[in-house]
């Protein structure tokens, strides 16, 4: 891409300190982007200069609201990719609290920080983008992981709909699906696996950049697989 697509346009990244979180803000400051990484407990160690980094508590409406209303200006745009996995269960060995668990932080999560960045985004008549992250889960039978697969899926239908509701408004709402992704805590978890065919954290901040650029007016309510080669 080139240089300069998001100069001096502000870009939320929420979960900004994570693998994927810190090839998005560096591939956001690329593009000359005003680069906010929120996170639950950001340190110096997750920094990258020229980006700004918060504390936000995603499972408190109230911290995402008051993030939200801090900001002295509505964001370009906002990308979302706060997340839990749990292991393999049966649905007749299903934890209802482990269901709870992976509601709350895939779905309702992606569904605060959406209200509060529409709520800011709207009313502004600029338009924007968000982007949040699912999993190649959602498109698959669930087996041995429901609890998993029913909270990414109901994020792409979140997706849909807000995409649905906003669509006057100029902003576009889409979602990338990931297979697992090529990260240091991934090989370790899977010293095995092909490493080569998992898709790099680098190539799915393509992926986002291109979504929420104005390259990307036309798409809106998608679900995009990135899965490489896995």
């Amino acid at each position: 891409m080139t240089q300069g697509l998001l100069t001096n346009r502000l870009v939320i990244v929420f979960g900004g300190t994570g693998a994927l979180g810190g090839a998005v803000v560096e591939r956001a400051l690329a593009e000359g982007a005003r680069v906010i990484a929120a996170a639950n407990s950001p340190t110096s160690s997750d920094s990258q200069s020229g980006a700004n980094y918060t504390t936000v508590d995603a499972l408190d409406e109230q911290s995402v609201a008051s993030f939200f209303d801090s900001l002295d200006a509505a964001p370009w745009a906002v990308v979302n990719l706060i997340g839990g996995y749990t292991g393999a269960q049966a649905v007749a060995d299903l934890d209802l609290a482990v269901l709870r668990r992976q509601l709350e932080l895939n779905l309702m999560t992606a569904a605060t920080i959406t209200k509060h960045a529409v709520r800011g985004m709207a009313p502004s008549g600029l338009g924007g983008r968000i982007v949040h992250t699912s999993s190649r889960v959602a498109t698959q039978n669930g087996r041995d992981g429901f609890a998993y697969s029913v909270s990414k899926l109901a994020v792409v239908r979140l997706v849909e709909a807000t995409a649905a509701e906003v669509r006057d408004d100029s902003i576009t709402v889409n979602c990338v699906m990931p297979s697992i992704i090529d990260t240091p805590l991934n090989r370790a978890s899977m010293p095995t696996a092909d490493f080569s065919t998992w898709p790099r954290a680098s190539q799915i901040a393509e992926v986002i950049a291109f979504l929420i650029s104005d390259a990307a007016a036309l798409v809106s309510g998608a679900a995009i697989p990135v899965y490489g080669r896995a």
